[in-house]
């Protein structure tokens, strides 16, 4: 039996109250093994701040696939709709990790570092049922990611409309919110609509299992992308990070 397609109401209350819609086998099957040629060309270098993840940057300006794809989620109605603005692309990367957990990271009431001001930068707002996000990111996974120690796709449940900062309210992260720790299984070539404005990580990745996905990150067309601001911010007081992530220069 085939199911009907959401309308336009109910997608917008699903990405309202779970802060993430995901849209199962967005990716052809020929399309994720293109994916993974892509990938096999780009150069991934690793994080420096964890050790087992690799990332590659601007995918969006690689030929083939990977561009295409930018384009594609740029007019995605459910794109368009979730904004709900004239909007840009922000960012796009691609990410392999082999090990290790991610931490939980965004969030819409967290304080920036080393301040008592708050980050609002990924904020959704909502208006007579109408979504106003203003960091979108598309998440497209190239890998099944369905067990625990496959490192799924984690969030605080609310925490994408909280007033509490998480970091603040349980200091031990999840040793103290695992009662509100949620997961999402995916297969390959399914894609995830977040709104970044919902504080989210990975579970820890223990399996031999590869674990690759593409993400998107896109925005109002005013926003700011930070990839521009952070190597200006990174020295001066005020950087605009949340107190659980650290700049690069080592302050906090």
């Amino acid at each position: 039996m085939t199911q009907p397609t959401p309308s336009n109401d109910q997608h917008n209350y699903a990405f309202d109250c779970r802060g993430y819609i995901v849209r199962q086998s967005f990716l052809a099957p020929v399309e994720i093994q293109a994916a993974h040629d892509c990938l096999a060309k780009l150069s991934f270098t690793p994080e420096s701040w964890h050790a087992a993840q690799h990332r590659a940057s601007d995918i969006h300006l690689s030929d083939g696939l990977l561009r295409s794809l930018s384009e594609r989620l740029f007019e995605d109605p459910l794109t368009t709709q979730l904004i709900n603005y004239p909007h840009r692309l922000l960012e796009s990367y691609a990410i392999a990790r082999d090990y290790g957990a991610l931490d939980l990271h965004g969030g819409a009431s967290e304080f920036l570092a080393g301040t008592s001001a708050r980050d609002h930068s990924a904020r959704t707002f909502i208006i007579a049922g109408r979504i106003y996000a203003l960091r979108l990111k598309v998440l497209i996974y190239l890998d099944d990611v369905r067990l625990p120690e496959d490192g799924r796709l984690a969030y605080v449940e609310g925490s994408h409309k909280a007033e509490f900062a998480f970091h603040r309210a349980f200091p031990r992260g999840r040793e103290d919110a695992h009662h509100l720790i949620r997961t999402i299984e995916v297969r390959a070539g399914d894609a995830v609509w977040l709104n970044e404005a919902l504080l989210h990580g990975a579970e820890a990745k223990t399996s031999a299992s590869r674990r690759r996905l593409l993400a998107y990150t896109f925005g109002p067309s005013f926003m700011a992308s930070w990839s521009d601001l952070m190597p200006q911010s990174m020295t001066r007081a005020g950087y605009a990070a949340a107190e659980n992530e650290t700049p690069q220069d080592g302050s906090k």
